[in-house]
């Protein structure tokens, strides 16, 4: 009996830090995702605090008070550790707030281990209540929830509500089996954190209503239910629990969130009135693409397809598994269990499909119920498997069973490490056919890798890149050139993003651009699941024909070293007056191999070979100089000579060359015909110079 009991507590404790070192890893893989809005909140929100100003502890009607105290918290310890005052808490995001920053990345942690605390808390609820097997299994698909993991990496608050909602339901289900107050009242403590998390959680109160009434009228019997006393029994039962957990939420809200101390009701108002009222009445402000076509309001479709495909090859076949079981008849308090989640899922989708405005995440707690209930599935048909008379050594089939599952669905999951956002269920197609009928790249998976391949370009400071959404901040704030509109006339690569191409109609201006991508091709992809996510395409001039006075220029092609040409040149005037300076514009292309500071210099001879005016520098007017110019390109250099003041009529030579600046050796040149020409001075044209 005790080596009973030391081999399950050891299983407990393996269970235990398996779940939650899985959690916690996924979770803080970078790259983080979205956009950084809450981490201005929870600055917003400490700041507010140290000032004592209760009220402005109000940031959102979500209202993210969890999210803003966690976050907060990792970014006061992040100041602690840089040795700044706390003070600093409402300086901290800035303008431009970087979501691979240390302060954004001190706060996301944080949250990671709140939730991978909170997923092993699920798991050892589960423990005590439906056996290790279900537990560590349901502890490792909660862990590994591609969906729950794109949440989790960022400060936002629909991870914190999932598991919060989760684990307010387990236990009150598990007081529901037990009658221990303690699991009611941490059910209402639990409830009330998902209250202060996000207004949907407002489900969890019908909810318990519900299933606390099927439990009790189901566990007493309904043929005693004629009877008056009876009824209101059970009635004060009812009652007598919501109330209790009723009043728990109340007192967690109100201790928790300091808005509440001085206006209470305001305060409930605000975020009732904001929260779900508007979000029923008012569907997104830009369309969305669902179905092959963008649209404002997706119908009822839209949760049940994305539950599907974002699900796991594992998780979506072991519910259906679970729910054939259940309808085997198969009784007992456990099976009971998986129809009181089933429900959560399947009502909390009915009731976010009431809603106007309707995105994915939206239904994030309905993921997390379904994988206790797939953990259950799989155990019920691993044990099912196990008493089958084939197998010799039955004991083990389960337990193997079971294994072999979960490894598949580490699989799924790794396959799009660390971008859990583009995992689609292989199943029915994955992302290949889910392009097709959703969004992808809510995330903004793959820029950051856009980002990378640019920074390696010669030169990454000086390029200039357009995207559809510039203010991306995945590309954004990965990059280390500037970042314009797509359409900007100066970009040197233009950056196409699937989500932005689904979404044509938000970013109509990317359409021209994209075709002219298309017709050229990219020299760039990123591609997940077999679908390409991100394009780069070259925006810059390769050939003097895509210059805008291509007509009025001279061309040369003249080799200058071993990776740069000339390509030819642009003249203010074959005649100047003295006193007047002379335009040259220069066209050089190279291979973009070129690592040396090569300076270009334009020199003005008499016929006498005499130097009478010159201009030396960095070309593009020292904007670009030669280790910046990209593959082909095209670089427009610009030198003005003079004016030539003291300058006597004649006849005089403009030439031009480069040398290295480090050695100030000039760089040999060749002609087309393949002469070379001497000192590396390369003589362009005659120039009439004559008294006004």
């Amino acid at each position: 009996m005790q080596t009973e009991a030391t081999g399950r507590q050891k299983r407990f404790w393996f269970g235990l830090i398996a779940i939650f070192l899985v959690a916690l890893s996924v979770r803080l893989t970078r790259p983080a995702s979205k956009y950084t809005v809450w981490y201005e909140r929870s600055a917003q929100f400490w700041d507010a605090l140290s000032r004592g100003d209760w009220a402005g502890t109000y940031q959102r009607h979500h209202p993210g008070v969890t999210t803003m105290w966690i976050a907060g918290s990792g970014m006061r310890l992040y100041l602690a550790a840089q040795g700044q005052p706390t003070s600093e808490m409402g300086n901290l995001p800035g303008d431009w707030p970087s979501p691979q920053g240390p302060p954004v990345r001190a706060g996301s942690a944080a949250l990671a281990v709140i939730l991978a605390f909170s997923i092993v808390g699920a798991y050892a609820l589960l423990f005590w209540t439906a056996g290790w097997e279900t537990a560590f299994a349901a502890g490792w698909l909660l862990a590994l929830d591609p969906f729950h993991i794109t949440h989790s990496k960022m400060i936002h608050v629909d991870a914190l509500l999932s598991v919060f909602m989760l684990l307010s339901a387990l236990f009150l289900i598990n007081y529901l089996e037990r009658k221990a107050w303690g699991t009611l009242i941490a059910s209402g403590v639990f409830g009330g954190l998902a209250l202060l998390t996000k207004s949907p959680a407002l489900f969890l109160i019908p909810y318990a209503g519900l299933i606390t009434t099927i439990h009790v009228v189901t566990e007493e019997g309904i043929s005693e239910l004629s009877a008056w006393d009876a009824w209101l029994s059970r009635i004060w039962k009812v009652l007598r629990s919501l109330l209790i957990w009723g009043l728990v939420a109340a007192l967690v809200v109100y201790a928790v969130w300091p808005a509440m101390w001085g206006h209470p009701v305001k305060t409930v108002a605000r975020v009732v009135e904001n929260g779900p009222l508007r979000h029923a009445e008012k569907s997104h402000p830009f369309p969305q693409f669902f179905l092959g076509r963008n649209v404002n309001q997706p119908g009822l479709l839209y949760y049940p397809l994305n539950l599907a495909w974002k699900m796991t090859l594992v998780t979506l076949p072991a519910v259906g598994l679970a729910i054939w079981f259940l309808l085997q008849r198969r009784r007992g308090v456990h099976g009971r269990n998986q129809w009181y989640l089933l429900i959560f899922a399947a009502a909390f989708v009915v009731q976010m499909s009431l809603g106007a405005k309707r995105i994915a995440r939206y239904v994030l707690p309905a993921f997390l119920a379904l994988d206790v209930v797939a953990a259950w599935g799989i155990v019920q048909a691993a044990g099912a498997l196990g008493r089958g008379k084939r197998w010799r050594s039955r004991g083990l089939v389960p337990a193997v069973t079971v294994g072999i599952a979960l490894l598949i669905h580490l699989g799924a999951v790794m396959r799009v490490h660390p971008y859990p956002g583009t995992h689609h269920n292989l199943l029915l197609g994955g992302s290949t056919v889910a392009q097709h009928l959703f969004q992808l790249g809510d995330q903004g998976e793959g820029l950051d890798l856009a980002a990378q391949y640019l920074n390696e370009q010669p030169g990454p400071g000086f390029v200039i890149a357009g995207v559809c959404d510039h203010g991306n901040l995945m590309f954004r704030e990965n990059f280390k050139g500037a970042t314009k509109p797509i359409n900007h006339p100066d970009v040197d690569y233009r950056v196409f993003f699937i989500n932005d191409l689904q979404r044509s109609v938000r970013f109509a201006h990317c359409e021209d651009y994209w075709e002219a991508c298309q017709e050229e091709g990219p020299v760039w992809t990123a591609s997940f699941g077999g679908v390409p996510y991100v394009w780069i395409c070259r925006g810059y001039p390769q050939t003097l024909a895509d210059v805008g006075s291509a007509s009025s220029i001279r061309p040369l092609n003249v080799q200058v070293g071993e990776h740069i040409d000339l390509l030819g040149y642009e003249l203010s005037s074959g005649e100047i007056r003295s006193g007047v300076p002379i335009t040259v514009t220069l066209f050089w292309r190279s291979d973009g191999e070129v690592a040396a500071d090569n300076h270009v210099f334009v020199h003005l001879l008499d016929e006498a070979g005499t130097l009478v005016a010159q201009h030396d520098g960095v070309p593009g007017r020292v904007e670009r100089p030669t280790w910046s110019w990209q593959p082909m390109e095209v670089v427009s250099d610009t030198h003005i000579l003079g004016p030539l003041n003291d300058t006597s009529d004649g006849i005089y030579t403009l030439s031009v060359g480069m040398y290295d600046y480090g050695t100030q050796a000039r760089l040999p040149t060749t002609m087309p015909d393949g002469t070379r020409v001497e000192g590396g001075r390369i003589p362009l044209q005659d120039i009439d110079v004559h008294s006004p």
